[in-house]
């Protein structure tokens, strides 16, 4: 191979590398379909979307019909969560994997220019090793998005329960108070996805303690099965549960607290690890010359 064409397929490579960057970091388009899936109340396939949306679905779509699902690593309940489908998902991973794999060689071909060379199976290792990588990389990061989301959720939550009792006191009835808190709410995103699923249940004629069961399932939430035990049991037996409801909250949110107050202690304990690091460093800068002329001596 002439220098000309290394140097051609050196460019190729890396316009390739810089365009799959782009289109990674570039932000989607929301997709249509869903959203009217969505208020018709009517699911469709989620698994794959077979065209319309962007490229990045359509590859991940495409070569998800290849591939066995348990190489994916599907996280089915945080892209639930996080309103992202498969397609997009699978999409990700492959550009990634794409990137990890041609990144080593092109770097090697541009240190083999200032006379740094290296071994054929150097190259080959690294993009093995950054496809694995890279394509593992989305589930991590959709795992820590989906947590945080969680958690934001909760808190969210316990507004709404507030919101649900009073109107319960106020005398509305369990679906009228479920309808009124989630409206009292729009456009904040988990009382708009509250709102969606009792919409849903309005047309499909389901209660929305099913709704909320079918949610907390599906996103994994369990508070909102108890929410909807306590407002079935309302229904059921005409019960008052606006002191039920408060004491519930109240258990929330001292749940949530215990949980706010065992993540600081570990952030702070992870902040010793440095500290103590520095002090280990000093020390041995301080001893480090007597040590050495003490065994220098002997």
């Amino acid at each position: 191979m002439t220098g000309l064409q290394l140097a051609a397929l050196t460019g190729l490579l890396l316009a390739t590398s810089v365009l799959c960057a782009v289109w990674w970091l570039t932000p989607t388009v929301p997709a249509l379909g869903p959203a009217l899936d969505r208020l018709t109340g009517v699911p469709s396939a989620p698994t794959f979307l077979t065209g319309g949306v962007d490229t990045q679905d359509r590859v991940g779509a495409w070569v998800a019909r290849w591939l066995p699902r348990w190489v994916w690593m599907t996280p089915v309940k945080e892209l639930a969560l996080l309103r992202r489908t498969e397609a997009n998902f699978y999409g990700e991973k492959l550009i990634l994997a794409a990137i990890g794999l041609v990144a080593p060689p092109l770097l090697s071909t541009l240190f083999s220019w200032f006379g740094l060379r290296f071994p054929i199976a150097v190259p080959l290792a690294a993009s093995l090793v950054g496809a694995v990588g890279l394509f593992v990389l989305p589930n991590l990061d959709i795992h820590g998005k989906a947590k945080a989301a969680r958690l934001e959720f909760n808190h969210v939550l316990t507004g709404f329960i507030d919101l649900v009792a009073l109107e319960r006191r106020a005398g509305s009835g369990p679906r009228q108070a479920l309808e009124n808190a989630a409206r009292v709410g729009r456009g904040q995103w988990v009382f708009d996805r509250l709102a969606e699923g009792f919409t849903q249940s309005s047309v499909d004629g389901r209660p929305p303690w099913d709704v909320l069961r079918a949610m907390g399932d599906e996103l994994a939430l369990p508070e909102l099965d108890d929410l909807a035990n306590i407002m079935a049991l309302a229904e059921q037996q005409t019960m008052p549960v606006y002191q039920t409801l408060r004491e519930h909250n109240r258990a929330l949110r001292v749940a949530l607290l215990t949980d706010e107050q065992a993540r600081a202690n570990a952030a702070s304990e992870r902040l010793t690890i440095p500290a103590t690091m520095l002090a280990i460093v000093f020390i041995a800068i301080l001893l480090g010359p007597s040590l050495m002329t003490l065994m220098s001596n002997t």
